[in-house]
């Protein structure tokens, strides 16, 4: 068993290395920032956020330690910058439909978040809205590729769990166990009626990957 690490030191490990590593953003792409003062101050996805669950209220308060060998969950890209600002202002998105889509996948498997990094395959904040592909120049994939690798060195994840095709599309080519599951704004749960259900499954085929 690895010695605890403080989550401050780790996500400014992660901060460091990322400043490091990725260089090549689009001129219309907006950086994160470098410091723990300059992420968003609740429950958020890395980068924007600490990548920690900071529970359900805002400004809610970083855990002390870091999650020993985190399953580790990754989508494509954070945000727009819009959505960062708004995040950041209302102190995180815990109460955000995603959230609460990502919470009752999370239910389904038996996983709790306060066991989970939350993070993402490429770096930066996407300009206009969330969707769509996100803007890049020559070498921005390849090094955001890079730095994923060094993100599983420095949280050590225990697994990791691709939210989407987009994010698949990374995580396939590390060398760690993996599964993709949906997307929490995946379309198959757009129906209401049968959306927790679905949610619920998804979350039961990651506890078959996490115990297999």
């Amino acid at each position: 068993m690895t010695s605890p690490r403080k989550s401050e030191d780790v996500v400014q490990q992660l901060l460091d290395a990322m400043k490091m590593l990725v260089t090549k953003y689009h001129p219309t792409v907006r950086q994160t920032g470098s410091t723990l003062s300059d992420l968003i101050p609740g429950t958020a996805f890395f980068p924007g956020g600490s990548g920690l669950w900071r529970g359900l209220e805002a400004r809610g308060p970083m855990p002390a330690l870091f999650p020993d060998a985190p399953v580790m969950l990754v989508g494509h890209n954070f945000d727009s910058i819009r959505a960062f600002d708004k995040a950041f202002l209302n102190g995180g998105e815990a109460r955000s439909e995603f959230w609460r889509r990502l919470s009752a996948i999370l239910a389904g498997a038996a996983l709790s978040p306060e066991r989970c990094f939350f993070t993402n395959a490429l770096m930066g904040l996407k300009p206009g809205s969330a969707t769509g592909s996100m803007p890049s120049v020559q070498g921005y994939r390849e090094q955001c590729a890079l730095f994923l690798q060094k993100q599983i060195e420095i949280v050590r994840p225990s697994a990791v769990v691709a939210l989407g095709v987009k994010a698949e599309s990374y995580v396939s080519k590390l060398k760690q166990p993996w599964m993709k599951s949906l997307h929490p704004t995946d379309w198959h749960f757009r129906e209401r009626m049968t959306r927790q259900q679905r949610l619920k499954v998804q979350g039961e085929l990651i506890a078959e990957f996490l115990i297999s």
